[in-house]
């Protein structure tokens, strides 16, 4: 008999059950592996990130944004603030979850976009409610609108928690349909528009500091942000009795500038005022610096900005040459002075401007003509010309030759030498050049201060001569030509040309050039910094735009302290220099001959030293006439016997009938400083103070120009009503009247009729109170015996209408002036800065 356990179908099916039994426990070894595995990772490997995950699906983390500092003025005035506003998100993947129908989503952004009532229209909200990304899933997070105030903000939220979807079985209300929630965030405001704009600067769309103080400050006026973290339901929201964690936002810090917004006013309206009246083509700047520590008390560069729309081109000539499609040699001359030629040309190769883009040889695309163009205006019209843009300063450069040759004891002011109208260096060389002084004028046999008075660049190229070069140039260096001044502003331009002493030594005419400022490129900044060493006793200072921080409470953080970066020259040659700038400039002044080359920067009362300088534009075509390009610079310091402030004024490319700076720039300086000078409290000289009465001079037929220069030189202040393009038609006070020194005449280019006022009521008023009071309704004054006590009686009877200059002659009761809160409160200003910048033609300000 046969064993049944060993029949071959028992044998096999052992053997497939035992293959069954192994493979099984090899699946549940791998299964079970793969469980521990999982919990392995899930309760201790990855257990921190799904915490994290868990907690970021059940809380909602918002940033607080800090609210970022203010800038202000000198005085006090804001110049630039935030506001707190809040931007919309919304949340298309929740609507979807939610179950929001599309009909839903229609009438909601119709709703919304009511709500916003900004221009959005329901369509571009409905786009933002469904947006999905390539996947075509919709997104989690977008951004509906930005900027919104507050009261619109909540609105459009509370509509969002309102209009829901029916409740499901069980609930008592239904799924939003739209999931918004907001953002705090801040704009930035600028309230005087363009003022001061190409030193402020503005912020990008993110808050952040683009240009100017914004952005070079940006970490001191950001501040640090908060954090709002609540509890939240399956849908997102905020669960109703959930308390958030917040960590509150550390605001900014403020800061307080040197700058004077009434300074700057001043300083903003005249450069203004001499762009237009000399047809400047290219740019114009101006410092007012305080030469003692170099602190900028007005810093001005056209074109200007408004911060609160920095893309916008301001120019209106510029933009009308951009909306061109095709240049004319007028439009394009224009913009190679203002863009310059190397720029311009490499965009506008045929006088056309096209707005197809392009791709270059690697196959990438090249933004339109339009757009390049476009771009380089608006970079114009931001930059500070001041310390981005290098120029030639001319013969204001000669202080530096002077300066070097007196300090370094290789010249006293008595050293001579002699001009005659034409010095020819490297004869037969390829350096061959013969210079000239202005107009091929012989100057014969001049001293250091004859040879300053008369700019003789021959006299200054024997000076460079007898200085060598390696003498000259340690001046140049000692003086900050080859560095950054170190301004607290971005962007200032690490490069200059200036020549080394290996190429003066090299190259004659190198250094014959040097001498008198030609071919010498540094920025505006540099040169102001050098003329207020060699004014203050020697001594080069840091210049600076903010005189402390502020925490939000208004305590001080830091404090700007004066930085000598060393003593350039002796406080005895610096005094020497100063005498020698005031003969040029006082015309009663003692010179060899009786000729003050700068006394149309004369102001009657103040002791003034200045510079003259007019640089030709060797790095630029030759102009419409032939001639070069020339570029003006006047630099002006006082008082003389103990220098305060520096005021300093370029104008690139004037084009007048004149082609001097001491005839185009050296009245603008003096319009400058008389207005500022009084104001600042700059006592003038007794023995150069016109007192009493002073004779009108008639102005019938002048310039502007002319008008206000002989008016500023008898003590009398100015202003226009009308154009400064054309020749004064009228006066008031009229010619050979005798008025009051210091009365203001008023001049018209485009009338001979009087403008009127109205005389206000002064009787009872102090004597200077009444002197406001008047002043401001541009009339003048004059006291009937002592200015003491109160005002008994007035010539013109109140409320009369009078002709501007009208003067009004008050009776005193000489008694003791006290002024009172009552009759002492000062008149409201009518203008803001802003205003008084922007103010030319037909309203111009008094000198």
């Amino acid at each position: 008999m046969s064993n049944p356990s060993k029949h071959p179908r028992h044998s096999f099916r052992a053997a497939v059950l035992q293959r069954t039994l192994v493979a099984i426990a090899i699946f549940l070894i791998f299964f079970f592996g793969v469980l521990v595995y999982q919990l392995y990772a899930l309760q201790l490997r990855d257990a921190e990130l799904y915490r994290t995950e868990a907690v970021t699906q059940q809380l909602q983390d918002t940033e607080l944004p800090a609210t970022r500092g203010s800038i202000y003025s000198a005085n006090g005035k804001l110049l630039a603030k935030s506001n707190t506003v809040w931007n919309i998100i919304a949340n298309p993947k929740q609507s979807v979850t939610n179950g929001a129908t599309t009909a839903q989503l229609q009438t909601a952004a119709e709703e919304i976009a009511a709500l916003l009532n900004d221009g959005t229209t329901a369509e571009a909200v409905f786009n933002v409610l469904t947006a999905t990304n390539s996947a075509g899933e919709p997104y989690e997070y977008r951004v509906l609108a930005k900027g919104v105030e507050k009261p619109v903000a909540d609105a459009i939220i509370e509509y969002s928690m309102n209009y829901r979807t029916d409740p499901p079985a069980g609930e008592e209300q239904g799924y939003r349909i739209v999931v918004l929630t907001t953002e705090q965030t801040s704009t930035r405001s600028y309230p005087y528009g363009a003022f001061l704009s190409s030193v402020l600067g503005f912020c990008n769309a993110d808050g952040s500091g683009a240009y100017g103080l914004e952005k070079s400050y940006d970490d001191v006026l950001s501040g640090t942000p908060g954090r709002s973290i609540a509890e939240t339901n399956v849908n997102g929201e905020v669960l109703a009795n959930a308390e958030a964690d917040v960590y509150d936002a550390i605001d900014g810090n403020n800061l307080i500038l040197t700058i004077d917004e009434t300074v700057q006013g001043i300083v903003e309206e005249y450069l203004a005022e001499a762009m237009n009246t000399f047809t400047v083509h290219a740019r114009g700047s101006a410092i007012v610096m305080d030469v003692k520590t170099g602190a900028i008390l007005a810093m001005a560069s056209l074109e200007q900005f408004d911060p609160n729309d920095p893309y916008t081109i301001y120019d209106e000539k510029m933009q009308a040459i951009l909306d061109k499609e095709e240049l004319d040699e007028e439009a394009i001359d224009w913009l190679n002075g203002r863009l310059g030629e190397k720029q311009v040309a490499a965009i506008v190769e045929d006088g056309k401007i096209s707005q197809e883009t392009t791709t270059d040889e690697e196959g990438n695309t090249v933004s339109s003509e339009y757009t390049q163009l476009q771009g380089m205006m608006r970079e114009a019209q931001w930059k500070n010309k001041n310390i981005t843009e290098l120029y030639m300063p001319g013969s204001v450069f000669k202080l530096i030759t002077a300066s070097a040759g007196l300090d370094s004891g290789i010249m006293t002011a008595g050293q001579e030498f002699y001009c005659n109208g034409a010095l020819t260096v490297d004869a037969g060389s390829i350096w061959e050049h013969t210079y000239h002084c202005a107009n091929d004028k012989a100057h014969g046999l001049l001293n250091m201060a004859d040879a300053l008075n008369h700019s003789c660049n021959l006299w200054f190229i024997q000076a460079a001569e007898t200085l060598r070069p390696a003498v000259f140039y340690d001046y140049i260096q000692a003086f900050g030509f080859t560095q950054i001044t170190g301004i607290d502003l971005p962007n200032e331009t690490r490069w200059t040309s200036v020549y080394n002493a290996e190429q003066m030594a090299e190259v004659d005419t190198n250094l014959y050039t040097a001498a008198f400022g030609q071919n010498e490129a540094i920025t505006p900044l540099q040169m102001a910094t050098a003329v207020a060493a060699v004014a203050n006793g020697g001594y080069l200072v840091t210049p600076y735009v903010v005189d402390s921080i502020t925490d939000i409470d208004g305590n001080v953080v830091q404090k700007t302290e004066t930085n000598i970066r060393r003593q350039v020259i002796s406080e005895e040659v610096s005094k020497q220099l100063l005498a020698m700038m005031e003969a040029s400039v006082d015309p009663n002044g003692n010179t060899s001959d009786g000729y003050h080359s700068n006394k149309n920067a004369y102001v009657a009362g103040y002791r003034i030293g200045g510079k003259s300088g007019t640089a030709e534009r060797t790095d630029r075509n030759f102009r419409y006439d032939g001639d070069y390009y020339k570029t003006m610079s006047f630099a002006a310091v006082l008082p003389v016997d103990d220098p305060e402030i520096e005021v300093f004024v370029v104008l690139d490319d004037p084009r007048w009938l004149r082609d001097y700076a001491s005839e185009v720039v050296a009245p603008v300086v003096g319009n400058i400083i008389s207005e500022i000078a009084p104001y600042l409290g700059i006592e003038q000289d007794p023995d150069y103070n016109p007192t009493g009465t002073v004779t009108v001079q008639t102005c019938l037929d002048y310039p502007w120009t002319s008008a206000q220069v002989t008016l500023n030189q008898l003590g009398l202040k100015h202003k226009l009503i009308g154009s400064s393009s054309g020749n004064i038609v009228y006066q008031y006070p009229y010619g050979g009247s005798k008025v009051p020194a210091g009365s203001t005449v008023y001049l018209y280019t485009n009338t001979d009729q009087d403008s009127m006022t109205t005389v206000p009521d002064v009787t009872g008023k102090s004597g200077s109170f009444a002197q406001q009071m008047l002043q401001a309704a541009n009339l003048n004054v004059e006291f009937a015996g002592d200015s003491g006590g109160k005002v008994v009686a007035q010539s013109v009877e109140p409320d009369t209408s009078a002709p501007y200059g009208t003067i009004v002659t008050l009776t005193m009761d000489g008694g003791t002036e006290t002024p009172t809160e009552e009759t002492e409160t000062p008149p409201e200003e009518t203008e803001t800065p802003a205003e008084s910048a922007a103010q030319s033609g037909d309203s111009q300000p008094e000198a």
